[in-house]
Order: structure tokens, then C-alpha cells, then sequence
């Protein structure tokens, strides 16, 4: 017996050490799939992919869809940029039919049928390639927010422009209830059903439009802006870099770009460099009013311009409200707001302009201009690496090289990416 219990003794640790090395442990570690749901979320309640709809009513301004082409010289913010009046039918899933008009501003001092006149009528037939397998896996429903590539034929408002077809290939998003935004390449034949050759008189070009929207939806909830608007996330600097104005095309080349840095000086004070610069080789409608025999007292004539415009501009900002909303436990860390500040801006211009009625010798312009004034303007991130900035300054104006002196508004709108 005392050998039995000397045996199971000495066995005893063997088979704990035996046992402990046979004794498998595994480890494993489940992802956070948080942050990816509410990016996820973030997205359908932003531009409202899972919304039914098959109607849409479109108002808004095509900055870079000009029924008029103007030079820089004579460039602003109104004249710049078309009033879009569209409508909008889903008859299948993947396919829709995109009516709208175009109509230019010219000045106050122009009559509004000068526009009615020079409206551009635009139809389209849409294909959006991925919604019908978005549909499928339960991403999005039948509606108007994805990408698309687009045959379409443009109607000018006068017998002076010829029709103009093409192909576009671009994205479109609803934004919240009651926005929308279109973003689109278009290649497209500036003679009619290809009269001087299926290879010439092509055109390229970007286009951009952004307004309110109406239709056969429902309202729903968004939830808290701040997970739009990054509100709550804390920055020290940011890049931005504006969507680029292009067209390339055998009457008109113009190019247009921007970037800007913005870097957190303290609180709720930044700083903001931006350089713009654009180009222009084309026929153009110049504000240069005089008489021409045979039609009379005319504001704008057609011309070919050739310029160049630079513009450096450097604003200390003070985004108004970002304290109050920290102190409210509302965010307001970031770019996103109400500022006011002073605008600071260096430009320069050189252009040519040749008449088409040969009786006028050619205009040539270069100004160099310094201005400083008061700011006033609103920005907003969006959805993490989109930005939209809106301001206004008033300011002293001094043309270099000159005695001239002035006063004067200057606004600036940029859509872009941030970073």
C-alpha cells in the first residue's frame, strides 16, 4: 500500500505538467465595427440612399455650366453662374430622363428677356451603371443619388447657337431632405448631328450644379449635423483644393483652379492662404457697350479673348460661434462656421480682346490691384474631405501703377476637397 501511494505521488506532477502543456488557449479580438456603422450611417442619412424616389424637382446655380461664355475681366460670382430650373423621372430602376433650362445673368442694367433669349434647354437620358446592383444588396433604393453616364442634346435659346450632343459621365447625390448635387464631365459636338465630321468641333468640359430639391419622398430624420459638418473633431490645419473649371474645346479653352491652407492659430482664430488662377482663349460676350450699324445700341459684344488672372489672397479669420458651442458641449473644433476677419488680396490681369465686327481695334487690359477690407463668410466641411466656402469682403481697392483708388465688393464661392 505505501508503494501504491509512493507511485501516485511521483506520478502525480507528471501528468500536471502533461496536462498544463496539452491545454490549448486561444485568444481572439472581435473588430470595433462601431465607427464603420456610423460611417455607413453617416451616408445613408446624408444623401439619402435608402429613400424611394422617382421624381425630382431640381433649383439651383450650374457655376460651370454657362449659357453665356463671359471673359474674367468681366467675371463675377452672378455672371459666372446659370439659374437651373430641372425635372427629373426614374421610368426603371437604372434609367431616368433629366430635363432642365439654363439661364444666364448678364446685369442689371440688361432686360431679362436677354436672358429668357439666351436660355439653354438641356435634355438627358440617364443610365446610373451601379444602382441596380446597389439595390440588389440592399444599399440603396430607387432613387437619383449615384453615378451616371448620360447621352444628351442641348437647345440653344437663340438661332445664332447650334444644338450641341453629347456624352457625360458624372455623379449625382441627394443632400439631406431637401438638397441635391451633380458633378459631371461632358464630351460634346459643337455642330449639329456632326456636320463638319464626326472628328471635329468636339468639346470637353466639367460642369458643376448644387441647389434645392423637391419630390415624391418622404422626410426623414438626419440626425445630429455635427456628423456631417465634423463639428465635433478637433483640427489644427487643413489643405483645400477647389474643383477645377475646364473646357477644351475648338471656340473656347478655359481652365480655372484653386487651393488653399488653412492653418489654427489659437481658439477659434486661423489663418487662410488661397491662391486662384484661371485661363481663357475663346469667343466670349465682353460688357462694352457702343452702336453698331445695323443693330443698334448693344451692352455686350462678342469677342476673342485672351487672358490670364491671378489672385492671392491672405484672411485672418475668427469663426464666431465655436466657443459658445464648446462651452454647450456641441463640438466646434474644427473649420466649420461663421467668420468674420480681413481679407487681403494681390491680383493680376492681362487680356486681349479682339471684336468680331472688325470696325472696333482690339481692347487690351492689365491691371495689377491691391485690396484690403472688412470679411464676412461661412464655411462648412462636409462629410469628411468635402468643404464649401462662401464669403464677402468690402474693400479699399489701389491699382498699381496708376493713381486710381476705389471701393468695392469682392465675393469668392469654393467647392472643393479638404484635407
Amino acid at each position: 500500500m505505501k508503494n501504491f501511494f509512493l507511485t501516485i505521488v511521483l506520478i502525480l506532477p507528471f501528468v500536471a505538467s502533461h496536462a498544463q502543456d496539452s491545454v490549448k488557449v486561444t485568444y481572439s479580438q472581435d473588430s470595433d465595427t462601431l465607427l464603420k456603422q456610423r460611417f455607413i450611417d453617416r451616408y445613408e442619412n446624408v444623401f439619402m440612399t435608402k429613400v424611394p424616389t422617382r421624381h425630382m424637382f431640381k433649383i439651383g446655380l450650374s457655376q460651370y455650366y454657362q449659357a453665356i461664355a463671359f471673359p474674367l475681366t468681366d467675371d463675377k460670382i452672378l455672371n459666372n453662374t446659370s439659374l437651373q430650373l430641372g425635372y427629373e423621372f426614374k421610368f426603371l430602376p437604372a434609367f431616368s430622363i433629366a430635363l432642365s433650362g439654363h439661364v444666364p445673368y448678364f446685369d442689371l442694367h440688361t432686360p431679362f428677356k436677354w436672358s429668357i433669349q439666351s436660355t439653354v434647354i438641356d435634355a438627358q437620358l440617364r443610365w446610373f451603371m451601379d444602382m441596380r446592383r446597389r439595390i440588389k444588396s440592399g444599399k440603396s433604393a430607387n432613387n437619383f443619388s449615384g453615378n451616371y453616364l448620360a447621352l444628351f442634346y442641348n437647345i440653344p435659346g437663340t438661332i445664332d447657337d447650334d444644338p450641341k450632343i453629347g456624352l457625360k459621365l458624372g455623379f449625382q447625390r441627394r443632400f439631406l431632405n431637401h438638397g441635391f448635387m451633380d458633378f459631371s464631365i461632358a464630351l460634346m459636338q459643337d455642330s449639329p448631328f456632326f456636320y463638319y465630321g464626326a472628328l471635329d468641333n468636339w468639346n470637353i468640359s466639367t460642369q458643376a450644379m448644387a441647389g434645392f430639391a423637391f419630390g415624391d419622398w418622404k422626410k426623414t430624420s438626419v440626425g445630429p449635423l455635427c456628423d456631417v459638418l465634423l463639428c465635433d473633431e478637433f483640427m489644427t490645419s487643413q489643405w483645400k483644393v477647389r474643383v477645377p473649371e475646364i473646357t477644351v474645346g475648338y471656340y473656347l479653352n478655359r481652365i480655372r483652379a484653386g487651393v488653399a491652407f488653412e492653418q489654427k492659430l489659437m481658439d477659434s482664430f486661423t489663418l487662410n492662404f488661397q491662391l486662384d488662377a484661371a485661363m481663357n482663349n475663346g469667343f466670349n460676350q465682353l460688357k462694352y457697350p457702343q452702336t453698331i450699324y445695323g443693330w443698334g445700341d448693344v451692352r455686350y459684344s462678342q469677342v476673342y479673348s485672351r487672358e490670364k488672372m491671378l489672385n492671392f489672397s491672405i484672411q485672418p479669420r475668427y469663426y464666431v460661434l465655436q466657443k459658445k458651442q464648446r462651452m454647450k458641449g456641441r463640438g466646434g473644433n474644427g473649420f466649420s462656421g461663421l467668420y468674420t476677419g480681413l481679407n487681403s488680396e494681390f491680383s493680376y490681369y492681362k487680356g486681349k480682346h479682339s471684336f468680331s465686327n472688325f470696325d472696333t481695334p482690339d481692347l487690351e487690359r492689365e491691371t495689377t490691384l491691391i485690396q484690403v477690407g472688412a470679411l464676412v463668410g461661412y464655411q462648412l466641411r462636409l462629410f469628411r474631405h468635402g468643404y464649401f466656402d462662401l464669403n464677402t469682403s468690402y474693400n479699399f481697392q489701389d491699382h498699381l501703377g496708376s493713381s486710381e483708388t476705389s471701393f468695392g465688393f469682392r465675393t469668392n464661392v469654393t467647392l472643393g476637397l479638404a484635407f
